[in-house]
């Protein structure tokens, strides 16, 4: 198994370039974490009320 030498690998850390990342977009997500936000919430009061219907 063949060692490198930090001079050796220092070169081979510069001539990788640096990946850019783009900023992520996240509209889709946002959206769907609404709707099953509103999907619990009604069916949270639909339980809710007929808790209080039958009480």
């Amino acid at each position: 198994m063949e060692t490198q030498t930090s001079s050796q690998q220092k070169k081979q850390k510069q001539k990788q370039p640096v990946p850019q990342k783009e900023p992520e977009v996240l509209n889709g997500t946002f959206a769907a974490v609404l709707i099953v936000g509103g999907i619990i919430l009604l069916s949270w009061f639909g339980v809710f009320g007929l808790f209080l219907e039958r009480a």
